[in-house]
């Protein structure tokens, strides 16, 4: 998300994440950043509220740990849909040959 390329938009967005202000660059439209921005603070001020630890890498560590864990987890899930989705696909093959050979007969 961070960065600068062709596809990055022209101005810096900035967000406050966590009490401090960043000024970021995004391949993402503005709102998108903000969104993602304001995920991460919520994500921080969570993991702030739940811990004992007043630790700003700790908690920022802690919370990219979650949202790692989050990705990991939906990737788990569209990878099981990928698959059910082969499934289907190749049972709609084998049923359209079906339907096509008895058609031909």
């Amino acid at each position: 998300m961070v960065g600068r390329d062709m596809n990055s938009t022209k101005d810096s967005v900035r967000v406050d994440i966590f009490g401090y202000e960043f000024s970021l660059f995004s391949d993402v439209d503005t709102e998108t950043t903000k969104e993602i921005a304001h995920y991460v603070h919520s994500k921080m001020t969570d993991i702030h509220k739940q811990s004992a630890s007043r630790d700003q890498m700790k908690i920022a560590v802690l919370s990219a740990l979650n949202i790692a864990g989050e990705l990991f987890e939906f990737k788990e899930k569209c990878t099981k849909h990928e698959q059910t989705i082969s499934e289907m696909q190749e049972r709609i093959n084998t049923l359209t040959q079906k339907v096509d050979s008895i058609l031909q007969h």
